[in-house]
């Protein structure tokens, strides 16, 4: 009894919506503070939208969030402050998007696809997240043009990772662009936007990154040389050795993009997992072999 009271989503947009237009942007440190916090929690309590708001109070609040982000969006340069008040406005931003994405409606698609085509830093990277996440809804194949075009047209290699794995999911094998620019991404880049270019393209029934496939299939690969890439606060990168439990994750991935392909030297390596040292790992060999020879736990049962 004694906690705090959780405040309603309406009460949440209230109070974001009163602080988004041209008379807010020098707010003091602290406000600024509490309306990211604001935010944070609005993006949380859309996750389960369902049991707080009704299909049409849903309709209302992606419509009052599209409103938000594109004042914040046309706001965001006229911000002359401290740069802890700007990361706060930056990141109120992206919690506004994420809220969107969580509406899961058609509106806030296309709203999303707007702010992928502004091709602005880190607010593109995360649209194109949840428009990765929408990859449900009737249409989502609309957002594949505007994510090309970012793949194709940016360096920074956050938005080359994000934009490939949204590919890997909103793309289509029979598109001969998407698989052309995952290949050209794997050859002209390195690390982890290689990897990821790559494992999209598995992802979507294409072999065209075999040479980086075995290597992600390789536990001595992942242990050898400085692969994990750390950026430190000052924007300069940082190399370290791969921490053990992060490669347990890449092989994972690499086992489970690789079961969409039928070539055989890369499941002849995905079989040579079957005694690696993780359990994890040793899981995904059966579920992957389990399902390619139909005698494992997503076998069809067949009379």
């Amino acid at each position: 009894p004694a906690g705090p009271q959780v405040r309603s989503i309406e009460s949440l947009l209230q109070s974001l919506e009163s602080s988004s237009g041209e008379k807010s942007v020098g707010v003091l440190l602290p406000r600024e503070k509490e309306l990211w916090q604001t935010a944070l929690e609005l993006s949380e309590r859309l996750r389960h939208k369902d049991t707080e708001l009704t299909k049409e109070e849903v309709e209302t609040t992606t419509r009052r969030l599209v409103a938000m982000v594109e004042l914040g969006l046309a706001n965001l340069e006229r911000v002359s402050a401290l740069a802890r008040q700007k990361r706060l406005r930056s990141g109120r931003l992206e919690f506004l998007l994420h809220a969107l994405g969580r509406t899961e409606s058609d509106e806030a698609f296309d709203s999303l696809i707007s702010v992928v085509r502004t091709r602005r830093g880190p607010y593109a990277a995360v649209a194109m997240q949840e428009l990765a996440n929408l990859h449900h809804l009737p249409g989502s194949k609309r957002a594949v043009e505007p994510i090309l075009a970012m793949l194709t047209s940016q360096n920074q290699a956050d938005t080359l990772i994000v934009a490939a794995t949204a590919l890997s999911v909103l793309g289509s094998g029979d598109d001969p662009r998407v698989i052309d620019a995952l290949a050209s991404i794997t050859l002209s880049h390195d690390g982890e936007v290689a990897w990821s270019a790559a494992l999209a393209l598995a992802r979507l029934g294409s072999d065209r990154a075999k040479s980086t496939l075995l290597d992600l299939l390789d536990r001595r690969f992942w242990e050898t040389g400085e692969r994990y890439r750390v950026m430190a606060p000052d924007g300069t990168v940082r190399l370290y050795p791969m921490p053990p439990a992060r490669i347990d994750q890449l092989l994972v991935a690499a086992i489970e993009a690789v079961s969409n392909l039928g070539n055989a030297e890369l499941w002849e390596v995905v079989e040579g997992l079957q005694t690696d040292a993780s359990p994890a790992v040793r899981g995904a060999v059966a579920k992957a072999m389990g399902a390619r020879t139909g005698t494992g736990i997503n076998a069809v049962v067949k009379d």
